[in-house]
């Protein structure tokens, strides 16, 4: 009896799914890769593969993995999905030798109409309404991977193509950029500048202002609706928090960890959904970086051998599942809206 190419099709698409089930680690909810599977947004995430770094889409649950990239000459990272969903802004390495440089690229959510909007950049976000980007100027003219070599915020507006400087010309060290919804903060990781040591901050985004929102820890995101902020809570767990950016000083209040790992696996990268409802992050073992001269697998760019990217529920503690498995330096997952169709808006309202 012969079998049609699609029943195989669908054959090897089971047997893939049913191996992802199986090769989940010690510590997995692998029932979450079945709610997973209908929630309709997609994640964006860095990738070491063939030698170099692309950009790759797939669906929540990890299932068809998409390369937006494709350019065997160069270095993607980093991707940060407009509010929209629409466009994403992403690093680029490119250039060899003297001539290397981390620059940043606007393209469209399918991986077309790539454009430079900034030379020595990097750490890129979004405004709200997905018509401006917020970066960090790269500290040095010489290329450089350490994560806080930076100096600066900028913005450029995507209609004009124009940047301004943000007024508070001493801004420095910072990484890990964000925000916030209502326009009047941004919210970083600052190493070893303006007198703080190792701090999550709040930065007026019109002001001088900087205050310390007391987050032990480093990488924030911050929801989309400003409501909730998320870190790396040490090397090993996700810290999670109400964030109340209604009056200077912001405040963070009720803190707990969404995910508990143990030594050696290390927990990064997280970023919440739309909806908050979970939150992606980067998990693999620590590297002692004797072999990195000096670099840490959590900077992008920076090679990180065995990770990979996994989704927890915001409203549990461990309940979390890995989506990819090859531990190609899986890093840096960015949610990106998908805007429900006509049917989908509907279903819901009649679901209401």
């Amino acid at each position: 009896m012969s079998i049609s190419f699609r029943g195989l099709a669908l054959v090897a698409c089971v047997a893939l799914c049913a191996q992802a089930q199986q090769e989940q680690p010690a510590g997995a909810s692998p029932d979450l890769l079945a709610e997973l599977k209908n929630y309709p947004h997609k994640i964006l995430i860095e990738t070491k593969r063939n030698g170099h770094w692309e950009l790759y889409r797939m669906n929540a649950d990890g299932s068809h993995p998409e390369n937006l990239s494709k350019t065997p000459d160069i270095d993607e990272l980093y991707p940060k999905a407009s509010p929209d969903g629409a466009l994403i802004c992403f690093e680029v390495d490119e250039g060899a030798g003297d001539q290397r440089a981390r620059n940043l690229y606007v393209m469209n959510a399918d991986g077309s109409a790539r454009r430079k909007i900034a030379d020595n950049a990097r750490d890129p976000c979004w405004r709200a309404d997905s018509k401006q980007i917020a970066y960090l100027k790269g500290e040095f003219d010489k290329y450089s991977l350490t994560d806080f070599a930076s100096r600066g915020i900028f913005i450029y507006d995507l209609a004009s193509g124009q940047t301004r400087e943000h007024p508070n010309k001493k801004i420095k060290h910072l990484y890990c950029l964000n925000w916030s919804a209502d326009g009047q903060w941004f919210i970083a990781v600052v190493h070893g500048g303006m007198g703080f040591s190792h701090n999550i901050i709040a930065v007026e985004a019109q002001g001088e202002g900087l205050f310390d929102l007391h987050c032990s820890g480093c990488r924030p995101d911050v929801s989309f609706g400003d409501k909730r902020i998320a870190w790396g809570n040490g090397d090993f767990d996700v810290g999670i928090a109400d964030l109340d950016l209604s009056a200077p000083p912001p405040k963070v209040r009720n803190r707990r960890n969404t995910i508990e790992s143990k030594k050696p696996m290390e927990t990064y990268h997280c970023d919440w959904s739309p909806e908050a409802r979970y939150i992606a992050f980067s998990r693999g073992a620590k590297h002692e970086g004797k072999n990195l001269k000096g670099l840490l697998p959590e900077f992008p760019g920076v090679e990180a051998t065995g990770w990979n990217t996994c989704i927890a529920d915001a409203h549990a503690t461990n309940r979390w599942v890995q989506i990819t498995f090859d531990g190609n330096s899986n890093k840096e997952p960015d949610w990106q809206y998908v805007k429900p169709s006509r049917c989908e808006w509907f279903f819901r309202l009649f679901k209401w």
